[in-house]
């Protein structure tokens, strides 16, 4: 099933200001013409750093879209004998992983069952466990998946808040580190606007790499 997500809200604030990105680029006190680049600079450097460590930095709402609720394939080589390992590869089996961690909470889960009519899921039917990562829903014990609409792709759609280091306003736990490597790229991008360049300038992939490989969440797998 191919993992299907994007972000239906923006983040309120951005873990750089505009002081600080115009100080990081040596601008002018006095010099306000390019506050408007930089301040789409720092947004951009805000998204590619998102992408690099597959994180969603502040708060917003994203869907995340399957083609149906994952079931146990009932597979593998576990001993039958073994009670707990089963019951614990079973739930491995059914969980649904949230993409971009951390995961705040679930707003809803929807689905279409054979004649195409959206349900909502009652909150009461599964559990949300919010301190892994990636976050995992499981239907509470004893209970199970709904049967969702076999053959429409995208049947299924889980509305969730994602954000790792809080909203940036009342709580913001942003890393130095994370918003260092934004700095880097912003100076860079304002101080080289254009590609075409006499003279190559030196890249800084590797600075920023390195700036992000503790905040970095590579282990992003369904099962």
């Amino acid at each position: 099933m191919p993992l299907s997500f994007r972000d239906t809200s923006k983040p309120v604030a951005e873990p750089v200001t505009l002081a600080q990105a115009r100080q990081q680029c040596v601008v002018e006190a006095t010099f306000t013409d390019d506050d408007s680049l930089i301040t789409a600079l720092i947004t951009a450097a805000r998204q590619l750093v998102e992408q690099k460590t597959n994180r969603a930095i502040y708060n917003r709402t994203v869907q995340l879209w399957l083609d149906f609720f994952p079931y146990s394939a009932y597979g593998g080589t576990t001993n039958p004998n073994d009670r707990h390992v089963m019951f614990g590869e079973f739930w491995n089996e059914i969980a649904i992983r949230l993409p971009k961690p951390a995961c705040v909470s679930v707003t809803s889960i929807t689905y279409l069952d054979f004649n195409a009519v959206s349900h909502t899921l009652d909150p009461s039917a599964y559990f949300v466990d919010v301190n892994s990562e990636p976050a995992r829903i499981v239907p509470n014990p004893g209970t199970y998946w709904p049967y969702s609409q076999s053959y429409l792709p995208g049947s299924v759609c889980v509305t969730y808040v994602a954000g790792t280091y809080g909203d940036g306003v009342t709580v913001d736990n942003c890393p130095a580190t994370i918003k260092q490597a934004m700095l880097l790229l912003i100076s860079y991008w304002y101080n080289h606007r254009d590609a075409a360049e006499m003279v190559v300038p030196k890249a800084i992939e590797i600075g920023v790499d390195a700036l992000l490989a503790g905040e970095t969440f590579d282990s992003f797998r369904w099962v």
